[in-house]
């Protein structure tokens, strides 16, 4: 298939075209998120498992308090 410019282009090459490129877009998205997760788990530091245990201990403490917290706010609403 020549070169055509846009404007010299049928209705049918156009949408051929323009699906073509919102394919490339997709695929140049679904690439981007790779490399973001990539770089997250390279930016993520190696922890030993005594201070793993304590930040999920502390995460599990956290998750209690929330859930204290939202009994509360539900209480003060009903009042």
């Amino acid at each position: 298939m020549s070169k055509k410019s846009k404007t010299q282009m049928t209705k049918a090459e156009l949408i051929e075209l323009c699906t073509k490129l919102e394919q490339t877009v997709k695929e140049q998205d679904a690439e981007i998120d790779v490399l973001r997760n990539d770089r997250i788990a390279l930016d993520s530091t190696i922890i030993d498992q005594d201070t793993s245990l304590l930040i999920s201990g502390m995460n599990a403490r956290i998750k209690a308090l929330e859930e204290k917290l939202q009994v509360m706010d539900n209480r003060k609403e009903y009042e």
